[in-house]
């Protein structure tokens, strides 16, 4: 049977149509509806707040190294007032209940299984995991071979002068086969950064760390026995000699932190890379041309992972910072480029010091203090007036942290900010009281020194989020017991060069931290030796390394233009 349907306008309802809601009405509802979202937001953020700040944190162990079974004592925060279902673990292992003897909200006392290994320990709560901190089982630690060398080749470590100290005091290494001098060889010191979420690599760091160059802390490198300084960066953990024939066994060394505590974490790592042009050459005769292209720094706060490419093959891979190239004899009208592409980590570096424990004036390291609290070409330490100006600011404070703060706050008041003011001398630009990014951490640094504080500039990049680069300067500082603590005055201003995005909108933080989108190639000034007593040598200022001069031409090469391209981020991981 077809059914037959009425015509659309003829459809009618039975039922009433739904009244409106009045506009008063209307609008009261999505009033109380955007309430409801706000107040939700807010909570979030709250809990999302309250989760992170009740994180577990160990600040400390001890001892780092124990003997089998025995009992060790956790020192940090938020582990909760009881132990309730929170555990320490170590290497994922937790001990049997009976083994936890206190229990409370910054101190927790445990007795470790005899069968454990060394390992990273962890505090587990219901708030997350807390950061890892080495403990090391006496009974797994290398024991020297009594009598001869069980057939050991290479260096070999049969003692240290002590087990314990803090970063900057003298270690004495005796032992065998570390070669009549140093020449490439070094002391690795156990290093642990924290690495937050994200990415990994899987050569992001090798666990230790050595002096840097600028550390100057190797006071003897013999055949038998080595004199060096606890490295900026160092933890509690083995130490070993890597010499020309290999490297040693490791022996335990507990490092102390009496003036602080530093960290290490938010790893960020940058694919880079650069280029140098050299072009409208005119040559009359045989010639050389030598270019020192800057590396990344490679220390405790930015390691050098890996060279990807270097192209042509460099004369030396790496000499003080900078991979040095050697073009011979180029002739009349030749153009070329070198490039080189590298990835690099950087990590967030954060200090917490403790200014009454600082020591004021330490003797060690004799060597260190006296380079870096001199003047020298850049740093104006040594100006009347700004050792007058330095006294003044300082007073009679000689506590270097707190000169530090003294010196920090002078320059945020008195010196402003301003791009492009490039002042031939740090003199003018305390006349005129504005410096571009490169005079500002300079004068900072020159006043330190004058006020007695051991620091050095450092010069890089700035990189944001969007791979955006430019160049930029801050400061480090060395304080004994801690070791280098950096500060960024300009970006402690507000300033924000080149328009670049700042990571920390808390400007004050860029004191005693830094932020891990700073790139530094040069800490310190770079110091290079002529290749060629008749060399002829190009200088750069305000280049992103700090060095004395960048090439060096000799013999017939009678003309030539180069071109140095700004480093460029090419990946961000």
């Amino acid at each position: 049977m077809k059914l037959e349907l009425p015509a659309a306008d003829a459809i009618h309802s039975t039922r009433a149509p739904a009244p409106r809601p009045r506009g008063r009405a209307l609008r009261r509802l999505k009033t109380a509806l955007l309430f409801c979202l706000a107040a939700a937001a807010v909570l979030t953020a709250g809990i999302m707040a309250a989760g992170y700040l009740s994180r577990p944190r160990i600040d400390r162990i001890e001892p780092a190294i124990g003997e089998p079974g025995g009992i060790i004592r956790i020192e940090g925060r938020s582990f909760g007032t009881e132990r309730g279902d929170s555990s320490v673990e170590l290497d994922g292992v937790s001990p049997t209940s009976a083994s936890y003897l206190s229990w409370n909200d910054s101190s927790i006392s445990v007795r470790m299984p005899a069968s454990v290994d060394s390992g990273l320990v962890r505090v587990v709560t219901r708030s997350g995991r807390s950061n890892p901190k080495l403990f090391m089982n006496r009974a797994r630690l290398p024991v020297r071979a009594e009598g001869d060398r069980s057939g050991r080749g290479g260096p070999l470590i049969s003692s240290l002068s002590t087990e314990v100290g803090p970063i900057g005091s003298l270690l004495v290494i005796n032992g065998l086969d570390f070669g009549a001098s140093r020449e490439t060889g070094s002391v690795a010191f156990s290093w642990s950064p924290e690495n937050g979420p994200g990415p990994q690599l899987d050569d992001a760091g090798s666990g230790a760390v050595s002096l840097a160059e600028t550390d100057l802390g190797y006071e003897l490198w013999s055949d038998k026995q080595i004199k060096v300084r606890v490295p900026d960066g160092a933890v509690s953990g083995a130490v070993s000699v890597i010499a020309a024939k290999g490297r040693s066994n490791g022996l335990f060394f507990r490092v102390t932190s009496p003036a602080g505590a530093k960290r290490f974490t938010e790893r960020r790592s940058y694919s880079i890379s650069n280029t140098v042009s050299i072009t409208k050459v005119k040559a009359s005769g045989g010639n050389e041309l030598y270019l020192w292209v800057p590396l990344p720094a490679d220390f405790s706060g930015q390691r050098l992972l890996r060279v990807l490419a270097q192209e042509p093959p460099p004369f030396v891979p790496s000499y003080r910072g900078s991979a040095l190239y050697r073009l011979k004899d180029l002739q009349t009208g030749t153009d070329l480029s070198l490039t080189q592409s590298l990835l690099v980590s950087v990590y967030t570096v954060e200090t917490d010091v403790d200014s009454e424990r600082v020591q004021a004036a330490p003797e060690d390291p004799p060597a260190l203090m006296a380079a870096y609290t001199a003047p020298d070409d850049r740093i104006a330490s040594g100006a009347p007036e700004i050792m007058s100006l330095a006294k003044r600011i300082v007073g009679s404070e000689r506590n270097p942290w707190k000169a530090t703060r003294l010196v920090w706050d002078w320059m945020l008041r008195n010196i402003g900010w301003k791009e492009g003011s490039n002042w031939p001398r740090l003199q003018d630009a305390l006349a005129h009281r504005s410096a571009d990014s490169y005079s500002y951490a300079l004068l900072c640094c020159s006043l330190l020194r004058a006020a007695g504080v051991p620091a050095l500039p450092v010069a890089g990049y700035l990189i944001d989020s969007s791979r955006k680069a430019v160049r930029h300067y801050w400061v480090e500082i060395y304080l004994y017991g801690l070791g280098w603590v950096p500060l960024d005055p300009v970006l402690g201003t507000g300033a924000s060069p080149g328009r670049v995005a700042v990571a920390w909108d808390e400007r004050s933080r860029y004191l005693g931290n830094l932020d891990n989108r700073h790139l530094a190639f040069s800490r310190g000034t770079v110091t290079l030796a002529p290749m060629a007593s008749d060399g002829r040598r190009t200088v750069k200022e305000r280049s992103w390394s700090l060095q004395n001069f960048y090439e060096e031409a000799s013999g017939g090469l009678d003309a030539y233009s180069s071109f140095w391209g700004d480093v460029e981020v090419t990946g961000l991981y």
